[in-house]
């Protein structure tokens, strides 16, 4: 497979995590608010999207790493997702914040790469959406805060969802418009 394809795929496939977080946000009620504001402390699937991202850090860490590290890493990944599972409150904020902040690196980085048509309004999306995973890496329990908000707050609700489907159609739309310049 190809570097292009890879990127296009994760254009959409980016959109379509995000357009389904946008209609479950706009799907929020007050009556649901109790059930939903614990899913930002959930640990099993926390570990694993925090796996996932310990992971996709080993190969950006080999070049900076010390060379008896190296081989250590992928090890050091899973030991800092048991760890995590054990010791993190707000797992699953962490992990998707950190997924945030990886897959809005790479989406910016493979506009450029690729010549992008929209590049400038993915560039943007792109880096609030890093910011967002900054944000919530630094303070997990936002995560439950914008659950509430969205169950209680009409506006709230619909912006918040408004803004994730907004970016999903952006990258819906830079996957359809990007094309390898020969």
């Amino acid at each position: 497979m190809n570097g292009f394809l890879i990127y296009r795929m994760a254009l959409v496939l980016t959109g379509i995590i995000l357009s389904g977080m946008g209609i479950w946000f706009a799907r929020l009620r007050p009556e649901t608010c109790g059930r939903w504001e614990q899913l930002p402390r959930r640990q099993m699937p926390g570990a694993v999207l925090g796996l996932i991202a310990l992971l996709w850090c080993v190969p950006h860490a080999q070049p900076i790493a010390f060379d008896w590290l190296v081989p250590l890493l992928y090890p050091l990944a899973v030991a800092g997702a048991v760890l995590g599972y054990f010791f993190l409150d707000y797992l699953l904020v962490r992990a998707v914040a950190g997924l945030c902040i990886l897959t809005a690196y790479y989406l910016v980085h493979g506009a450029c790469d690729y010549h992008a048509p929209r590049l400038v309004q993915i560039y943007n999306g792109c880096w609030l959406l890093g910011i967002a995973g900054i944000c919530f890496s630094g303070k997990p329990c936002w995560g439950r805060d914008i659950i509430r908000l969205g169950c209680r707050s009409a506006w709230g609700r619909y912006l918040t969802a408004g803004s994730l489907l907004l970016l999903a159609l952006l990258l819906f739309a830079g996957a359809c418009q990007t094309e390898v310049k020969a």
